[in-house]
């Protein structure tokens, strides 16, 4: 009976490495520009936290930021989403969700 148990927990945690395995990858991008809006969020209004930016077409994208979005100075410094101003020159490191929002993995200010 205890060979049957062994065995049976032994095939349940062998099939969920490999389906752990089999996962979605994700997908980075990067777009670089300058800051053309800073949205902070407010839970009040239903507001999330965003960042426009415009490239050097002046096609813009939106960027939903989370609080797992890393921020970065220009000295490499973590700071906070209000330390980014419009005209800042910046780097987005973003994945894309099934629904098409751009959402931020990092978001680094340029010199």
């Amino acid at each position: 009976m205890k060979k049957a148990f062994v065995l049976a927990l032994a095939t349940i945690l062998m099939s969920t490495a490999c389906f752990a395995a089999a996962g979605h990858k994700a997908v980075y991008k990067a777009a670089k520009g300058s800051v053309v809006a800073v949205t902070l969020a407010d839970p009040a209004k239903g507001t999330k936290s965003e960042v426009t930016v415009a490239d050097e077409k002046s096609s813009e994208k939106t960027f939903l930021v989370k609080s797992t979005t890393t921020l970065w100075s220009k000295e490499f410094k973590a700071i906070s989403l209000d330390k980014i101003n419009p005209g800042d020159k910046v780097k987005v490191k973003y994945t894309t969700t099934r629904e098409g929002v751009h959402e931020a993995v990092t978001i680094n200010i340029l010199k």
